[in-house]
């Protein structure tokens, strides 16, 4: 039997994705089985977003959206507004197939996150250099191709983890309805002073 194809499934619910199998290489941040309970988790938060790519019940994907962290600089938001986007993941058999733009694509599409600024954090260290055999500076610039095509920017920091490497970079889409005070927010806890430890999504 022919395999399904893969289909965008735009904020899953938490027990859709709990029912869902891993594929085994969506392991850039954790091995797969803790990556899909750690997706059911924000998929569960009310201000969680999961949009998941799928086909025969196995999970192919991910783009994970989610509040920042309290524990870094970035989960100071006095607003509680802030949406990081803190990953998005495809499996290597579907890489180069324009799956990860249509996760984001996707995740944008309908206004979801007009009314807020979302902000990612690009790390050399999450990078799967292996698997793409690119070198840490071209991987970051295939993350700004990808992420400029849902709207994303590249935004200078004061945070060090961010400066540390040219290979790293921040970068955000303003909603066109963000209020005044989330916009602003924003601009302060990128010049803010540095000093909150980073810590995996």
């Amino acid at each position: 039997m022919a395999r399904a194809e893969p289909r965008v499934e735009v904020a899953a619910p938490p027990q859709r994705l709990a029912r869902l199998v891993p594929d085994p290489q969506l392991d850039r941040f954790r091995p797969p089985a803790s990556q899909l309970a750690a997706l059911v988790d924000i998929a569960a938060d009310p201000r969680g977003t999961v949009t998941a790519l799928v086909a025969d019940e196995r999970l192919l994907g991910y783009a994970a959206f989610h509040p920042p962290s309290a524990i870094e600089a970035w989960g100071h938001d006095r607003t509680g507004e802030l949406i990081e986007l803190g990953a998005v993941e495809v499996a290597p058999a579907l890489r180069g197939r324009g799956w990860a733009e249509r996760l984001l694509t996707e995740s944008f599409a309908g206004g979801r996150f007009d009314p807020t600024v979302v902000f990612a954090t690009l790390y050399a260290w999450h990078y799967d250099l292996r698997r793409s055999g690119l070198t840490d500076v071209a991987y970051r610039r295939m993350l700004e191709r990808l992420y400029r095509s849902a709207g994303l920017e590249l935004y200078p920091t004061s945070d060090e983890d961010v400066r540390s490497s040219p290979a790293n970079a921040l970068m955000a889409r303003v909603g066109p309805q963000a209020p005044p005070e989330v916009v602003e927010e924003f601009h302060r806890l990128r010049r803010a002073a540095p000093g909150a430890p980073h810590v995996a999504w």
